[in-house]
């Protein structure tokens, strides 16, 4: 064999062994292919079925070519029995209480790519009856301008809607407001409710650290932001911060705050979520509890105080009745005709006295019992007081004058006269005790359309501001070296305020005082007597 044919040999070996080895790697890749699409079909099935959203396949012709396992776990199809059929004879998607399901899909064919659903769209199996709400759309696939796929895709959200609705309808009868804060942007998102109820204009119901810190006190600021501080470096922090806010109308109202982080990135919280509620009312009831136990430990103190007193009160008038009574009618006694006088006269103004302290302590127990009795009637306000002024002009002491400043109008008003004279001349009295020279005037004036303003002033020696906050206290004395049960102003008052009227007292210490008693002309009694 010649060299020239060897080599044509050798040669065609080659290109055999090339052709060969071609053949087997083309083979390889082939296989390598084959078992590359074969995984990606498994594993996009195994996505498709565990999909947490519900996902139909149709083809162009609107027939299911597939659905994943939770859409068909929840509407209780078999794929088996469905493959093939027609979507709109298996599922209808209501919305405004229609079916637009065959709407939505025309809409797709006719070139449009997607539709989103309502936020009031449930998907219905008649067959089974199932039903719920849901979230998400439809979307048509294209190639080369031709529908080729409609995906439909949604999530059951009943669970989630009937949680927040339920949430939203607890938190509206309420003063709690949700808010979270967004670390990326410094913002505060607030419950629109928060705005509206503190009447706070707003754009967006967010607000910046900044814009927020200046509505809380200045002296609740410190506590506040440490609290928020702590959560911002990742320090759980979930107790209560009580603080106060600035109201729209500028009024400061109380608050209770609590916070907490949702996930961290590095150290860092992702978010910080809590709520706020408005602590006001349990602020304003805690305050009225305990200024009515402050109230009530301070009548306590004085009903002590005054049953103490109560004994030397009667036993003084007491005393003096018996013992001048006994010398009057000693006969070892000799006495001229001005002792007798004298301790007749002593008699009686201890009597009156006493009268006096039985007729405000049977008044108080008609108060409490509710048991006081009014006769209402018309009668004139001068005729009262010239009778009042006339009878007490008799009590004041020398060097004072009781004067009555009456107008020339006669005035009438409807209201009990013999309980608005018992105020008048309790009044009086007390003018007359404190009152040692100059005048007391008594008298009225029309204060306003329908009211008369009544008055008794004197030039005695007043009364502190201290005296002038508890005066028409029961039990309360702004002197205890003056005789009395310390009941009479409390009457006075319960008296006027039985009539829809108002009482109160101006003084100065030194400089006299004034008492004056607003009452509608029509003065008529209440139902029940306050207590």
């Amino acid at each position: 064999m010649g060299y020239n044919s060897l080599l044509i040999i050798i040669a065609i070996l080659s290109v055999l062994i090339l052709i060969l080895c071609a053949m087997l790697s083309h083979l390889y890749l082939q296989k390598k292919i084959a078992k590359d699409i074969r995984v990606g079909n498994a594993v996009s099935r195994q996505l498709f079925d565990v999909w947490p959203l519900g996902v139909m396949i149709l083809n162009p012709d609107r027939t299911i070519e597939r659905m994943n396992d939770s859409l068909l776990e929840e509407l209780q199809l078999n794929m088996k029995e469905i493959t093939g059929k027609s979507v709109t004879g298996i599922i209808e998607i209501i919305q405004d209480k229609k079916n637009l399901l065959p709407h939505f899909l025309k809409d797709i064919e006719q070139g449009k790519r997607t539709i989103q659903f309502s936020t009031n769209c449930f998907i219905r199996e008649p067959q089974a009856d199932i039903s719920f709400i849901i979230q998400g759309g439809i979307t048509g696939i294209y190639e080369g301008g031709h529908l080729v796929k409609i995906i439909i895709y949604l999530r059951n959200v009943l669970e989630e809607r009937t949680q927040r609705h339920m949430l939203n309808i607890a938190l509206s009868r309420t003063q709690i407001f949700s808010w979270s804060f967004d670390m990326e942007r410094n913002l505060m998102v607030i419950d629109p409710r928060y705005f509206d109820y503190l009447k706070i204009p707003t754009k967006d119901y967010t607000l910046t650290m900044e814009q927020y810190a200046e509505l809380v006190h200045p002296e609740d600021r410190k506590d506040l932001f440490e609290a928020l501080g702590q959560q911002v470096n990742g320090n759980l922090y979930e107790a209560p911060i009580p603080f106060r806010l600035r109201r729209g109308d500028g009024r400061w109202e109380w608050f209770e705050g609590q916070s907490t982080y949702v996930g961290q990135l590095s150290d860092l919280p992702f978010r910080i979520i809590g709520i706020c509620m408005s602590t006001q009312r349990h602020k304003d009831i805690e305050k009225s509890l305990n200024d009515a136990l402050r109230k009530a430990q301070r009548s306590d103190q004085l009903k002590s105080a005054f049953l103490a007193n109560m004994s030397h009160e009667i036993r003084t008038p007491l005393n003096a009745i018996v013992g001048f009574s006994t010398l009057l009618a000693s006969e070892q006694a000799e006495l001229s005709p001005e002792e007798i006088e004298e301790y007749s006269t002593l008699i009686e103004k201890n009597g009156q006295l006493l009268m006096l302290l039985i007729s405000d302590i049977l008044d108080l127990s008609k108060i409490e019992s509710n048991t006081m009795e009014f006769n209402i009637s018309t009668f004139s306000l001068n005729e009262m007081l010239i009778d009042i002024a006339r009878m007490q002009r008799l009590n004041v002491k020398p060097g004072v004058q009781l004067i009555a400043d009456l107008p020339e109008e006669n005035m009438k008003v409807t209201a009990d006269p013999a309980r608005l004279g018992q105020v008048m001349n309790n009044l009086i009295n007390n003018a007359v005790k404190f009152t040692t020279k100059g005048n007391i005037r008594i008298g009225y004036h029309r204060a306003e359309k329908g009211v008369v303003e009544l008055f008794v002033e004197d030039n005695g020696k007043g009364m502190s501001e201290e005296v002038l906050c508890h005066i028409f206290e029961r039990f309360y004395k702004g002197d205890s070296f003056v005789q009395g049960t310390g009941l009479g102003l409390a009457i006075c008052k319960t008296i006027v305020e039985h009539f829809n009227g108002e009482i109160c007292a101006k003084s100065k210490l030194g400089e006299g005082a004034r008492f004056e008693i607003k009452l509608p002309i029509e003065a008529k009694a209440c139902q029940e007597i306050p207590a």
